[in-house]
């Protein structure tokens, strides 16, 4: 059940009315990839090592991090030391391209509510960016297709910072480029690496509740947690 968290549902929206910017994540949070990044990956490991990459290797170790760093620990659970980071990429973002022009409008969508929510009267006018381990090229085609592009005035991604999620890093440079304290703003998150990296930033974050894939540790490491981005407005 989402709507839960150590904040009642009234203080949580007192919160964001309040509050000057809001930061957030982009894959599960904004947009729903996660079946199309584990093909993607089961793909690209099945092809260059004969190896069966599953949901809860995804989970584990990439989902909401830097992909290198999650396919250098993914490979050497199964003894694979030695590859090209070079070549794997490259593999795995031309098949992912293709997954989403075949699938852009079957197995990619937006998060429930989050039209509503970026274009209501208390949101539109806070400003809002993104804070993503994706590219911001791959963000910009996909949220441009969905018509919500606008509403962010910036993408910071996985080339902006040193250290990945689960590091603050990231969300410190959000805070930075807008000129905010983390008490002036909100994050919204729904992955173990990226509520980690939100709340060491000690930011407030809101859990995105994707039901089955971050049940056992969503309601553990958010503030307060939803399904439909509506309830908040």
């Amino acid at each position: 059940m989402a709507n839960e968290g150590r904040f009642c549902l009234q203080d949580v929206r007192d919160i964001i009315t309040t509050r000057k910017g809001l930061l957030f994540d982009f894959d599960g949070t904004l947009v729903n990839l996660d079946k199309l990044n584990v093909d993607a990956y089961a793909f690209v490991f099945k092809e260059m090592f004969n190896v069966d990459f599953t949901r809860d290797d995804f989970m584990k170790y990439i989902s909401g991090r830097g992909s290198r760093e999650g396919i250098i620990e993914y490979l050497a659970s199964k003894g694979i030391t030695e590859f090209s980071s070079q070549e794997l990429n490259d593999l795995f973002y031309k098949h992912k391209n293709e997954l989403i022009k075949e699938k852009m409008n079957s197995e990619i969508y937006l998060l429930p509510g989050i039209k509503d929510f970026l274009e209501s009267s208390i949101i539109e006018k806070k400003r809002k960016v993104i804070i993503t381990s994706s590219r911001k090229g791959h963000v910009e085609n996909i949220l441009t297709h969905f018509g919500i592009y606008s509403y962010f005035e910036k993408v910071i991604d996985r080339f902006d910072v040193v250290k990945g999620k689960p590091s603050p890093e990231a969300y410190l440079k959000g805070l930075e480029y807008l000129g905010y304290t983390e008490t002036e703003c909100v994050a919204f998150e729904d992955s173990f690496f990226g509520l980690q990296s939100a709340k060491g930033a000690g930011i407030f974050t809101i859990g995105i509740l994707n039901s089955g894939w971050n049940d056992d540790f969503v309601y553990q490491l958010s503030d307060f947690v939803i399904d439909d981005y509506r309830v908040l407005i």
